[in-house]
């Protein structure tokens, strides 16, 4: 007889029996990771015809007093956050500040935070010394176009805007004291897809119509000016930012050879566009950016956080390598050391799966295929649907991701009541479980829920029960990802691939090697010097890989890891491509 036991979450699960392995688990009560895309309670699309759409976009994040905020499109509010773990979300109508404009822009002057929107023409500009309260005031309308983002500097608020497949982004200088403008409006730099080819259209960059040039923002870096802007699409895995650099915060401005220095086109989720830069925890740099789902509308987005910052030479990179992995928080120790992963690997891709029951349409191996854009689907939301996932041999588990679909849901804007309550058992053989995680209790919404435990666990089978699912009339989930390390080996190094560049169209290339026995997959990087492999593709189930986002006249340099669940391996080869 199988054997469930519930008990408190403050100490470790454990029962007492003679069967073969006792497992006990306990929830990280300080949890030293996270995992994207961010688990925060999306709010769902107010749109007709919106039905099961969550989104959030264009994500600013800055660092206010004592928290971080964290703004996106269309969330009806923000959220804050001391830690990057428990964020807290502030709900606000639009009578207290245009918060369903899309596309925040923000800054601090004077221990204010300061909030305009997206607009064609004049734009509100709010301020507030309590974002957290929800508290605000209304300074003075400005100029405001699509996607402003603003950069303060001296007595400058410098302002950069544009959000269109025809015009560029476009930059002017207004006083910081009174918001009067000091200069004309000043064209920066448009697209140039012909040259670049991450600006193309498309999922693989393939379509011939012009891209969206949008999402500006600046930093500055040791006396540079980094503008960054992204394109083609939203809707796209091909989502990037890439980036123009000046000696001024007015230009002129210089295209980076190395864009998209934002870019993220396979994996779980894909997209890395349209986001900002910040600090936390001694000054290291992260990425906010935009990830596409685009499934049942092309706004439905999600953000995630990736480590970021500039090398010795100057080029602002950003890191998405297993980008949807687990990695170290932002401004904790480990992160601030310089460490951005704990090297967990994903163990339960393409493993079997077993369920309850399931909607035409939606079988259970969706939730292992790696791939936010499909979902399993049960019959109904009641307690007796589960899911249940074998990984074939023992492996040592570290943290568990529940992404929750929202096949069925018909609500609109943030609804209280909206939560996903469970609990998850592990096994080593099947037959004799253990509970490791207890949220039967659990009345918050959490689409994108990770746990980390305090200790590993062995375990060969995972199985999530459902509990209450008031989303929708259907269980639904996306993925079930199971992460720590298997017990087995790393794989080989592949011994050779190759490289060949299209004689026609230079901002294209195609990979190709052997398949090489016990992989998981293969991560394709590369970048414009040995030591500037910033870029990356995760391929599975494949041995060749066509990119068609290069740049031309730029040569290239790449290599190509092998991964499992036991972990990754390098190989020495690299390959330069004129």
């Amino acid at each position: 007889m199988k054997k469930l036991l519930l008990t408190l979450l403050a100490v470790p699960f454990l029962v007492s029996c003679q069967d073969s392995h006792q497992i006990e688990a306990k929830i990280a009560q300080s949890p030293k990771t996270f995992c994207n895309p961010v688990n925060l309670n999306y709010r769902f699309m107010k749109i007709d015809g919106g039905q099961g759409i969550r989104e959030a976009a264009d994500p600013v994040v800055v660092s206010f007093k004592d928290n971080y905020y964290l703004f996106a499109s269309k969330s009806s509010g923000y959220w804050y956050s001391n830690d990057f773990t428990d964020w807290k979300h502030v709900f606000i109508t639009d009578s207290v500040l245009p918060i369903e404009d899309y596309a925040p822009g923000l800054f601090i002057h004077n221990d204010y935070l300061y909030y305009v929107g997206s607009t064609h023409g004049k734009g509100m500009l709010y301020r507030s010394s309590a974002p957290e309260k929800g508290e605000w005031e209304p300074v003075k309308e400005i100029w405001s176009f699509w996607d402003p983002a603003f950069y303060v500097e001296g007595d400058n608020l410098y302002m950069y805007y544009g959000c269109s497949p025809v015009d560029p982004i476009y930059m002017q200088v207004l006083d910081l004291n009174t918001l009067e403008a000091k200069t004309e409006v000043v064209a920066c730099f448009n697209s140039n897809k012909e040259n670049y080819g991450w600006e193309r259209t498309g999922e693989l960059n393939e379509l011939p119509r012009r891209p969206y040039i949008e999402g500006a923002w600046m930093t500055a870096h040791q006396g540079k000016y980094y503008l960054q802007y992204a394109g083609p699409g939203t809707e796209w895995k091909s989502y990037a930012d890439g980036v123009y650099v000046s000696t001024s915060p007015t230009g002129p401005f210089t295209y980076m050879e190395n864009s998209p220095v934002s870019y993220k086109p396979t994996g779980f989720i894909g997209g890395a566009g349209h986001g900002c830069m910040f600090t936390a925890g001694n000054e290291n740099y992260w990425k906010a950016a935009t990830n596409s789902i685009s499934v049942r509308h092309m706004f439905e987005r999600r953000v995630s956080f990736y480590p970021a910052g500039f090398d010795k030479d100057g080029y602002l990179h950003t890191n998405t390598y297993l980008g949807d992995y687990p990695m170290y928080l932002p401004g904790g120790k480990e992160q601030t050391a310089g460490n951005y992963q704990p090297g967990w690997m994903l163990l339960s891709y393409k493993k079997p799966v077993t369920v309850s029951s399931s909607l035409d349409g939606y079988p259970a191996g969706n939730t292992v295929d790696e791939d936010a854009r499909t979902a399993w689907v049960a019959a109904s939301n009641k307690e007796n649907e589960w899911l249940q996932v074998d990984l074939q041999q023992l492996a040592s588990i570290q943290a568990i991701q529940v992404n929750f679909d929202e096949y069925g849901a018909n609500q609109r804007g943030f609804v209280p009541g909206v939560y996903q309550s469970y609990l998850i058992y592990a096994s080593a053989n099947g037959e004799d479980w253990y509970p490791v995680v207890d949220y039967s209790t659990k009345k918050t919404d959490t689409p994108h829920d990770y746990i980390e435990f305090e200790a590993p666990f062995k375990a060969r089978y995972i199985k999530l029960q459902n509990k209450e699912y008031t989303v929708s009339q259907n269980l639904s989930v996306r993925d079930l990802r199971i992460f720590g390390n298997g017990l087995g080996s790393k794989p080989r190094a592949i011994n050779d691939f190759t490289v060949q560049r299209d004689l026609v169209d230079p901002c294209k290339v195609r990979l190709s090697w052997n398949e090489v026995p016990h992989t998981q997959g293969y991560i394709v990087r590369y970048g414009v010097a040995e030591d500037k492999l910033y870029n990356n593709f995760q391929v599975m189930g494949e041995t060749t890989l066509e990119i068609g986002s290069l740049n031309k006249g730029v040569t290239y340099y790449f290599t190509i890891d092998t991964y499992n669940e036991n972990g990754v391996t390098q190989t020495s080869q690299i390959e330069v491509c004129q």
